[in-house]
């Protein structure tokens, strides 16, 4: 029988409060072993996560150290939850889409030219629509990376293998060393270069399982303009996260 996971010890009271430039935050200390030092950063405050033995000093020099850092993911963080109070924000691979909720008693979306249709949900339930839309783009999602992928490693020395949608925070997308490539659905309400791009990009680990210039000559091979996919990507992906 294996050994009971332990947990972690922490406390609903904020630990210390960090200033920054846009506002301060709770900090949030959270005893668990491990060998490093980790900060976690959800629903406006800072998780911070330590073994037992680190003394308060060594933590707050952490916190001085990774305060920058900190401050822009805090930011990024607000900037997302207000957009996603903004409905009129969603699209389809660049394409603006208006919502539009109609009369129905099941939760479904339908796409009908440039209005998506949600049915089944209350005026003021708006945990219901992010759920309603998320779930649909999911499902464009799923149809249109299948397609893409299908077009673009014909072009590779290696076929990859299984194909799924991912939900990370903070990747796009993700290849194994099986070659199972895994992307973030909400990249579906991105052009259809930034799809392509982010492909060809886990696509290319196929063959170099690495950020090395071998890897990013296949990148290129596979997709010329990657550059200034990447560019977009930077500047414009908090843009995908209004939904989900």
């Amino acid at each position: 029988m294996s050994a009971p996971l332990p947990i972690p010890m922490t406390s609903a009271a904020a630990w210390t409060v960090l200033p920054l430039p846009d506002g301060a935050v709770d900090v949030h200390l959270v005893r668990r072993v491990r060998k490093s030092i980790g900060i976690r950063i959800a629903d406006g405050r800072v998780e911070l996560i330590a073994h037992p033995r680190v003394t308060h000093a060594r933590l707050h020099e952490v916190l001085q150290a990774r305060r920058d850092w900190i401050a822009r993911h805090v930011l990024m963080q607000r900037e997302q939850k207000q957009q996603l109070s903004d409905q009129t924000g969603l699209t389809l691979l660049g394409r603006p889409i208006s919502l539009q909720r109609v009369a129905g008693m099941r939760r479904s979306a339908r796409l009908d030219g440039d209005v998506l249709q949600v049915s089944g949900v209350a005026p003021d339930d708006e945990a219901g629509l992010q759920a309603v839309v998320s779930g649909w783009l999911k499902r464009q999602a799923q149809l249109l990376f299948a397609q893409r992928m299908a077009q673009m490693q014909s072009h590779c020395p290696r076929p990859p293998g299984k194909l799924s949608l991912s939900s990370a925070r903070t990747r796009w997308g993700s290849c194994t060393a099986r070659g199972d490539i895994r992307l973030n659905w909400r990249l579906v309400q991105a052009p259809l270069a930034i799809i392509d791009y982010v492909l060809a990009h886990e696509l290319a680990h196929l063959q170099h399982m690495n950020h090395s210039a071998a890897f990013w000559q296949e990148t290129a091979r596979l997709f010329p303009d990657w550059q200034n996919a990447r560019h977009w990507l930077k500047q414009q992906g908090a843009s995908l996260f209004r939904f989900g």
